[in-house]
């Protein structure tokens, strides 16, 4: 008789590890599957060359949040996190933003002289924001909260600051146009600032390995409650009188099971592996429509020993760098994403995020070596063109990514010297990558839009409860946005679908996504 499982984890990522792992320790029976070879989804890595790159987060936030979580899964032994620091350069301006509030007000009042009163009331009112969130419940808090979460940050620095170039530091942790609600952005300049970003000892892929040995423990008896499957794709989820009961694999296999978590995101378990008449009327259309983050384009790169000047890092690991040098007031040439093919000079004028990963991990190259990643906004349906099938492509999609990426390897040695010369492995990866390798719907990368008009809850909402019983979703989706960054909510979605399990919840009864339509 095939053996019958507790619950069944689609997905080992983050999310879906914390779960199983919390439920092994409860003493449930509980399988993991993995379409990937390897466990941890996107904080997983792979190598080129000797080299290794990372497939999609470089660090975390709220580290208070990741230990406590650790600690209850008895994982927090030989723990060590170290903070990373970010760098801004760019229309003439270079700071390290990752300073307590002070510091940083003061660096931007010498940058910006005539903004001075404008920068400190800004800050002011970040840290107001930033101590309502720590109790929502009081009445003033309540009120100021709303009232930052129906301010849009474009308008808030519009009438505060005049100069455009700090508008858009202030408002975007970085050289874009403000984009989001006045409450996110305190929410991100906490992270950045109070919180910090933070890399584990040992880098991600240890940390994964944390996770999935805890999810694979056995119990008193020594018998093994958790059990990981790799290769294993999963084709449908299996819902028997509105009630999820386990999955059908590629191969046909059917697995039973009395709960379901799903670490997909929310577009990939309900539009891919249900049918529809498994949801309640009007769910599909919703999501179908509901609006995600965007994706990047993303170039890592295997730097040989003692052949290339990274003084740019002494200060910091991370660079957000952009090279234009507009006319107060202008508009930055857009990249036309329409386009058969987009402009590479364009492109790489684009803010740029290069993160020295080996300042932090050594371990990720070669004695004496470097890795360096390089990213920054893509589209991800100006790529789709080149889906000639399921994870193939089209013959012109390596020439024309590669293409792309000399152009972002060009610009990034204006700020890296001998950059070029020192290059002894390089992997370039679009919005299909992190569709296809990272199970990210439409490649994006940060969950639900940020967009201040799909945003407008200063609480984050819970999604990780479904209208199927027995269903619940774990994962970076399964809040409607990431004020404690992405990593962390993953985990606390993690562990708030094993308890929901354990107590057998019921389900939800409608749908809050950011940007669902109805």
């Amino acid at each position: 008789m095939a053996k019958r499982w507790d619950v069944i984890v689609i997905g080992s990522g983050v999310g879906g590890l914390t779960a199983a792992a919390t439920l092994v320790k409860a003493g449930r029976r509980v399988l993991v599957l993995d379409r990937n070879p390897h466990p941890g989804g996107t904080a997983y890595v792979f190598s080129r060359k000797g080299f290794t790159f990372p497939m999609g987060p470089l660090g975390f936030s709220t580290p208070a949040v990741v230990r406590q979580i650790l600690a209850e899964l008895s994982l927090d032994k030989d723990l060590d996190f170290r903070r990373v620091h970010y760098r801004i350069q760019a229309f003439g301006i270079d700071i390290v933003a990752s300073q307590p509030f002070d510091r940083l007000t003061s660096t931007l009042k010498k940058t910006f002289p005539e903004d001075a009163h404008g920068t400190a009331r800004f800050f002011r009112d970040m840290a107001d924001i930033i101590a309502a969130m720590e109790s929502p419940q009081e009445k003033d808090h309540a009120a100021l909260l709303a009232q930052s979460a129906r301010t849009s940050a474009a308008e808030y620095l519009k009438h505060n600051v005049a100069d455009w170039r700090l508008q858009r530091v202030l408002g975007s942790l970085g050289t874009h146009e403000p984009y989001s609600s006045t409450a996110l952005v305190a929410a991100m300049w906490n992270l950045m600032c109070n919180q910090g970003i933070w890399y584990p000892a040992g880098g991600l892929r240890s940390f994964c390995r944390r996770l999935s040995q805890a999810a694979t423990q056995g119990g008193n008896n020594r018998q093994a409650l958790g059990e990981l499957r790799t290769s294993v794709e999963v084709k449908k989820i299996l819902v028997r009188h509105g009630k999820a009961s386990g999955v059908v694999l590629a191969d046909g296999t059917s697995l039973e099971a009395e709960q379901v978590i799903s670490n997909a995101d929310f577009k990939t378990t309900f539009l891919k592996l249900m049918a529809p008449g498994d949801l309640p009327d009007g769910w599909q259309r919703q999501l179908a429509g509901a609006k995600q983050t965007g994706s990047i384009f993303q170039v890592c790169l295997g730097l040989g020993a003692g052949k290339v000047d990274l003084s740019a890092f002494s200060e910091a690991s991370r660079l957000l760098y952009r090279r234009a040098e507009a006319e107060p007031g202008a508009s930055l040439q857009a990249v036309d994403w329409s386009a058969n093919e987009v402009d590479p000079e364009t492109l790489a004028n684009q803010e740029l995020e290069l993160s020295l990963l080996s300042k932090e991990d050594p371990a990720l190259a070669p004695e004496g070596g470097h890795v360096l990643a390089i990213r920054t906004e893509a589209d991800h349906r100006h790529f789709s063109r080149f889906r000639s099938a399921a994870k193939t492509r089209t013959p012109s999609y390596k020439p024309y990514k590669m293409h792309l990426a000399q152009a972002l390897i060009r610009e990034a040695g204006n700020v890296v010297s001998g950059l070029e010369d020192a290059i002894e492995a390089v992997d370039a990866a679009t919005p299909l990558t992190f569709e296809d390798q990272g199970g990210r719907s439409e490649g994006a990368v940060a969950g639900w839009s940020w967009d201040y008009e799909d945003a407008t809850d200063f609480e984050p909402i819970e999604l990780v409860r479904t209208p199927v019983r027995g269903l619940f979703l774990a994962g970076y989706q399964a809040y409607s946005n990431l004020f404690i960054g992405g990593v962390p909510t993953a985990m606390v979605s993690g562990q708030k679908a094993a308890q929901y399990a354990l107590m057998g919840a019921a389900p939800s009864a409608e749908l809050k996504i950011p940007g669902a339509t109805g």
